[in-house]
């Protein structure tokens, strides 16, 4: 599955990238709002992890555009500092779960196979 994380901590983006690289995923990094909306034009994912917290385009804004642009897609948001009407309106723009971090790197993983094995995604 290639998936693309879009998140400005570079720490957290080794971290995650790492893990699902464990479990067989393609892995690509977006280093903020905008970086991610010109992945997802130039590139084909199978699915979008987006912090809701990030430098350029917030990841609400980000995860509009890419909505639009592929509505199909499926995108898990995240947020450390996100309220729960944050969190709300995320999925109301179309997010599938929006986890507050910390977040188990389990968590996660199991959301993505969840969403495979309901979808028959890769």
């Amino acid at each position: 599955m290639k998936i693309l994380i879009a998140e400005d901590d570079k720490n957290l983006s080794f971290v995650l990238k790492e893990e699902l690289a464990v479990s067989g995923h393609d892995i690509h990094l977006a280093t903020d709002g905008v970086d991610a909306v010109l992945k997802c034009i130039a590139e084909d994912y199978d699915f979008v992890l987006l912090d809701v917290k990030m430098p350029k385009l917030d990841g609400i804004n980000t995860l509009r555009i890419i909505k639009k642009l592929k509505p199909g897609m499926p995108v898990i948001t995240y947020s450390g500092n996100a309220g729960s009407r944050e969190m709300a309106e995320a999925v109301e723009a179309g997010a599938i779960r929006c986890l507050g971090k910390p977040f188990e790197i389990a968590q996660l993983q199991e959301e993505i196979n969840t969403y495979q094995t309901v979808h028959g995604g890769t």
